[in-house]
């Protein structure tokens, strides 16, 4: 859960210059923008944008292929940062933005194709749109806020969702995987607003 989570300082500042990698070094040169993290975070929205286009053309099975592998690679994008040493705030808030759009991107999707009811995707929604305006409000006032595990996990659980809807209409509407779906949407819901409820009160 916290492998994009950082200090204020970068990991390559917490070391001597002359210690540092060839990849902490570009990374420092650049500000912290040019990381493996980054880049691998740049593949992964594309690799879910292809995805999701693939999915308005009608191709359900090569869509969810895409998207999932998208997803596993914004997994991938914390560990590599992680052990590169090249994680920082600059790639947090790189990941967290991945996030939030490539969720927004996937619930117009769903929408644009009728694949479930328009309360379900406000309700989805609201968590995902209001934490984002929350952090950049408090960046702004120079408050220091990462990640919890409780958005993490619901971001995560949000994204189980989607697969699963999109899943339940590739597959025809199956009952039992329509109702494990349903109450993913319900515990992503909660973890949402309990994660919204410690961003506004800077509690961790």
């Amino acid at each position: 859960m916290n492998l994009h989570r950082t200090s204020a300082k970068p990991d390559w500042e917490k070391i001597p210059a002359s210690k540092r990698t060839v990849i902490q070094k570009i990374a420092a040169a650049t500000g912290g923008y040019v990381t493996p993290g980054n880049f691998i975070t740049i593949i992964g929205f594309g690799v879910v944008l292809y995805g999701l286009l693939a999915i308005l053309n009608g191709q359900f099975w090569t869509g969810l292929l895409l998207l999932t592998s998208g997803r596993l690679l914004d997994v991938a994008d914390g560990v590599v940062a992680n052990i590169t040493g090249t994680k920082s705030p600059i790639g947090e808030i790189f990941d967290a933005a991945a996030d939030k759009f490539e969720t927004l991107f996937t619930i117009a999707v769903i929408i644009v194709a009728d694949i479930t009811n328009l309360y379900v995707v406000v309700a989805l929604i609201i968590p995902q749109v209001i934490i984002p305006m929350l952090i950049f409000y408090k960046k702004q006032k120079g408050i220091g806020i990462h990640p919890t595990r409780a958005g993490k996990l619901s971001m995560a659980l949000t994204w189980i969702a989607l697969v699963g809807l999109l899943l339940v209409k590739a597959l025809g509407g199956q009952i039992f995987l329509t109702v494990a779906v349903y109450v993913i949407i319900g515990v992503s819901l909660v973890l949402g607003f309990y994660a919204l409820w410690q961003y506004s009160t800077g509690r961790d």
